[in-house]
């Protein structure tokens, strides 16, 4: 008898942290005996890991639900995370739902697969988030780049209150991996080929300040130095407040951190970053680039700034804009201000209407790349160390310098995942383009 193997798939929407979490779902039902597979119409089960972080990607949740039912009418569906936590019952009750399970189920998703549906609607399991006391992800997780970057989850939820975002309601209060279990993992990552590691969090900046340690992340940086075989250590995001002195200083003098920062500024000015409840003035920030600039010239700043926020005039947006370009930052992530309900942003006075902020996203993007260009010209002439990720058209490959830079460069299938010295020679599209140098 032929034994016909089980396939899952799993579509992902939203943050780095969920495509963690989604990688965590595969290594389970891998362990289970699954095969993994992108084609979603011949899985036996297809999971939708959901976002809730805007509106439009609610809408896209429900769309990636549908589509995924019609693709394959006969296989298990399941709904899981943000949006899970938000609304669930919205979900449940989508044609072709069989399960919704929360960000707690789907660190133990199997434990639910057998469950029915109740008769319309999708059998729902969603726990009290906010009670979570532990960091999940205890599986060693496959790289999302293939066998060449390996992800390591330290961190989950978050305890700050801005104004406009939901998220300590779906993840929970801010927690951290322990320094010894979290090296430890990454010990394993390396025993499994990455010589890359990716630390990610709903709030990395404050790992450790829910263990009464303000300098936690500097400390667990300090402490993945010494792992042996662990060739490059890159920070996800990392909110604003909790960028030390000290840990740009461990950062700069290290070999093996990348000198890459993506800080969610979320404005260039004050008086909106305190209707957002941040807790920072732009003055701290530009103190923060002076310093690190001063310890290390090779930074790779990037960020995500929120546009129409309640209150933001075209006063505030030009003071942004200004802060932006009198900035080292080399790319800027755009969104405009999405009204999640039960947010304190809601119920501000001066509400942007779409059309301004459709403007001003458009604006934005053109200042976008001219931070661009201006960081990639920086690099024209210089010998860069490129770790090679993936193929990209004919015979480029990309990859990405320590600042986080894309590098694209004529090779063969040998420099995959491997270190190698490139000399830069002009623009790309997307990055720049360079020598090998052997």
């Amino acid at each position: 008898m032929i034994d016909i193997p089980r396939k899952v798939a799993v579509a992902t929407l939203g943050c780095k942290l969920n495509q963690y979490d989604s990688e965590e779902i595969l290594a389970q039902f891998r362990l289970a005996g699954y095969e993994s597979t992108e084609n979603a119409s011949e899985a036996n089960v297809c999971v939708v890991n959901t976002c809730a972080v805007t509106a439009t990607a609610e809408r896209k949740a429900r769309a990636t639900l549908r589509a995924l039912r019609r693709f394959n009418p006969d296989a298990k569906l399941l709904a899981v995370g943000c949006m899970s936590e938000r609304t669930p019952e919205s979900l449940a009750a989508l044609s072709g739902v069989d399960l919704v399970l929360g960000n707690r189920e789907k660190s133990h998703i199997l434990d639910f697969l057998d469950e029915e549906s109740a008769g319309d609607r999708a059998a729902v399991f969603v726990g009290e988030t906010a009670k979570t006391t532990e960091v999940t992800g205890d599986a060693v997780v496959d790289g999302l780049l293939g066998r060449t970057r390996g992800f390591l989850k330290v961190q989950d939820g978050c305890s700050q209150r801005c104004t406009y975002c939901i998220i300590p309601r779906l993840r929970g209060t801010g927690r951290s991996l322990d320094v010894r279990a979290a090296v430890e993992r990454a010990q394993r990552l390396v025993e499994c080929g990455f010589i890359e590691i990716v630390l990610t969090g709903v709030a990395l900046g404050t790992y450790g300040f829910d263990r009464g340690d303000p300098e936690g992340l500097a400390n667990l940086l300090a402490a993945l130095e010494d792992v042996d075989g662990l060739e490059r250590i890159r920070l996800g995001s990392v909110e604003p407040w909790a960028i030390t002195d000290r840990m740009l200083e461990v950062v700069a003098h290290s070999k093996k951190i990348c000198p890459h920062l993506h800080i969610p500024l979320q404005s260039g000015e004050d008086s909106v970053l305190h209707r957002m409840n941040r807790r920072y003035a732009t003055a701290t920030i530009r103190h923060m680039f002076e310093y690190a600039n001063h310890l290390c010239p090779d930074w790779g700043f990037g960020t995500d700034i929120i546009v129409g926020f309640p209150g933001e005039s075209d006063a505030h947006f030009s003071a942004t804009q200004s802060f932006l370009k009198d900035s080292p930052i080399a790319y800027v992530h755009i969104f405009p201000y999405s009204s999640r309900p039960g947010t304190p942003a809601t119920k501000l006075s001066g509400q942007v209407s779409d059309q301004v902020k459709k403007e001003r996203v458009a604006s934005l993007k053109a200042t976008d790349r001219m931070l661009r260009e201006r960081f990639r010209l920086r690099h024209v002439g210089r010998v860069l160390p490129v770790l090679f990720e993936q193929r990209r058209v004919g015979d480029y490959w990309a990859g990405h310098a320590p600042n986080y830079l894309d590098v694209y460069a004529h090779a063969d299938a040998s420099v995959a995942g491997a270190v190698h010295h490139v000399r830069i020679t002009k623009l790309h599209p997307e990055g720049v383009v360079g020598e090998l140098i052997n």
